[in-house]
């Protein structure tokens, strides 16, 4: 499944209030350590159907990001029928397999 980016606060808040489980990518494009992340991100997608991804512009969507506590990118979050159950800060690609693999 591709990676949709979220557009605003009440699409962040549809998307993780649902059924399946969601993880949102947490960037800002000037972010090189974000840029690195990604790759994996995508083919993390690609390889979990079951669940949802997402990708957050921090710039673009800051109220979600500080809402959420977010000072630190890249950042992950997991979320199931609305409630946050896991997350992860910075570029660390094992850690980011182990988060969706135990979604």
């Amino acid at each position: 499944m591709p990676i949709t980016y979220l557009t605003s606060l009440a699409h962040f808040e549809s998307v993780i209030n649902g059924n399946r489980p969601v993880i949102v990518e947490f960037w800002a494009d000037w972010c090189g350590v974000c840029r690195s992340m990604s790759p994996l991100f995508e083919q993390l997608s690609t390889q979990n159907p079951a669940a949802q991804f997402y990708r957050l512009d921090i710039e673009d969507v800051r109220d979600v990001a500080l809402a959420l506590g977010v000072r630190n990118l890249p950042a992950f979050k997991v979320f199931k029928k609305g409630v946050q159950v896991g997350d992860l800060v910075g570029a660390d690609h094992s850690q980011l397999v182990r988060l969706v693999k135990n979604m």
